[in-house]
C-alpha cells in the first residue's frame, strides 16, 4: 500500500455516503492507490491488516463489513459544480471480491470523470501519510483533518456552514451545542494534541488549532444565525511542493546514473522505477483537433525510453479527454516534448 494519500483538492470538498470509520480507512486507501491506473487489484488483507488488528476484529468480520462498504461505493454518486458546469456521476463501475483462501483478492475499478477527480492535480493537490490519517479516531475527526491538510500552508480555512455540514456528514438533527460537544470539541482536541504516531518523538498534527463559528450579521441577538465556520492553526512551511516533487525526482534521477548497478529508486506513490519522466506524468496539455478546429484536452499517461530508429527517444501514451481515446506521441527530448506540449 502507499505511504502518501495525493489526490485534487476537489475531491476534499465532496461528500462521501455515510461511512463508519472502518469504512473511511477501507475507502481512502483505495484512494491512495488510485494513481497510474484506475482498475485495482489488491490484496483483502494487504488493504485491511492495519484496520482488522486496531479493531481487534476476526478475519470473517473485517470481510463481513466489507460486503456493506462495497454496496456503498457501487451506490455512490457525485454532484458538484465548477463556473458553469454541473457534474453527476458514480464512482466506481466495478468491485468485485475473489474470496479464495487464504488470500481474497479486490478488483475494483474507477469511473473515468472520478478518477480524473482524483488524479488530476493541476488545480492544486492534498497530501497526507496514510498511517497518521489511519491514527485517528472518529470519521469527523478524520474528515475534517482531511479539509485543514488543504490548507496546511496556510493555517486558515474559511467555509459556508452548509457545505460544511454537508462535508461531514452532521445529521440535520444535531443542534449547534450538539455540533460542538460530539463533533467540533473531540476532533480539535485530537488533532492539536500531541501524539507518538511512528517514533517515540512527539508531534502535533495542526498547532493552536482553533475555530470560530461565523454569524448572520443581520440576526439579532447572541443566537443569529450561523452561517460559517473558520479554522486557525499555526502553518507548515510554504513550499512550491509541485516544484520541490519535480526536483526531487531529477536529483534522484542523476543519483541512479552515478550508481549504475544498484538497486533503482522506487517511486513511493506508484511503486515504479523513478526516472526524470516521472514528474511529468499527469500532466496535461492541449492538443488542436485536425479535423473540428479548435483544441482538445489531453493527459499524459504513461512516458517511457525508447530506442527507434537507432536513436534514444522519450515515447508517451496519451489520453484525449474529449473522445477517451489513447495514442502515442514520440519526442527526440524532454526538452522536445517541454517545447511541443507547452510544458512548464
Amino acid at each position: 500500500m502507499s505511504d502518501l494519500i495525493v489526490y485534487g483538492n476537489d475531491f476534499n470538498f465532496m461528500p462521501l455516503p455515510k461511512l463508519t470509520e472502518f469504512e473511511i480507512d477501507i475507502f481512502m486507501q483505495i484512494i491512495s492507490e488510485l494513481n497510474e491506473n484506475r482498475e485495482l487489484e489488491l490484496f483483502f488483507m494487504d488493504l485491511a491488516y492495519e484496520i482488522w488488528t486496531k479493531k481487534h476484529q476476526s478475519a470473517k468480520e473485517t470481510l463481513e463489513n466489507f460486503y456493506k462498504l462495497a454496496d456503498k461505493l457501487l451506490s455512490f454518486k457525485v454532484k458538484y459544480s465548477v463556473k458553469n458546469k454541473h457534474y453527476a456521476f458514480i464512482c466506481f463501475e466495478k468491485l468485485e471480491l475473489i474470496d479464495e483462501d487464504p488470500d481474497p483478492r479486490i478488483k475494483i475499478k474507477a469511473q473515468e470523470d472520478f478518477y480524473e477527480l482524483i488524479t488530476n492535480l493541476q488545480m492544486g493537490f492534498t497530501k497526507f501519510e496514510l498511517k497518521e490519517f489511519m491514527s485517528l479516531s472518529g470519521k469527523y475527526t478524520k474528515t475534517l483533518y482531511r479539509l485543514l491538510k488543504q490548507f496546511r500552508n496556510t493555517g486558515l480555512l474559511k467555509i459556508d456552514w452548509s457545505e460544511f455540514c454537508k462535508i461531514m456528514n452532521i445529521p440535520e438533527s444535531y443542534k449547534q451545542a450538539d455540533i460542538d460537544k460530539r463533533i467540533l470539541n473531540p476532533a480539535i482536541k485530537e488533532l492539536s494534541a500531541e501524539q507518538n504516531l511512528f517514533t517515540n518523538e512527539k508531534k502535533t498534527i495542526f498547532k493552536n488549532l482553533t475555530y470560530k463559528k461565523i454569524k448572520d450579521p443581520k440576526g439579532r441577538g447572541r443566537g443569529g444565525k450561523v452561517i460559517g465556520i473558520e479554522f486557525y492553526f499555526t502553518p507548515e512551511p510554504k513550499r512550491d511542493e509541485l516544484k520541490e516533487m519535480i526536483e526531487n525526482l531529477a536529483r534522484t534521477e542523476k543519483e541512479m546514473e552515478k550508481n549504475s548497478g544498484r538497486e533503482p529508486k522506487i517511486h513511493i506513490l506508484t511503486g515504479e522505477e523513478v526516472t526524470e519522466l516521472t514528474a511529468y506524468i499527469s500532466r496535461h496539455f492541449q492538443l488542436k483537433n485536425q479535423e473540428y478546429g479548435g483544441y482538445d484536452t489531453c493527459k499524459i499517461k504513461d512516458l517511457k525510453y525508447i530506442d527507434k530508429d537507432n536513436k534514444k527517444m522519450v515515447w508517451g501514451l496519451m489520453l484525449n479527454q474529449e473522445n477517451y481515446k489513447e495514442f502515442e506521441m514520440f519526442f527526440d527530448s524532454i526538452a522536445h516534448m517541454k517545447n511541443a506540449l507547452k510544458l512548464d
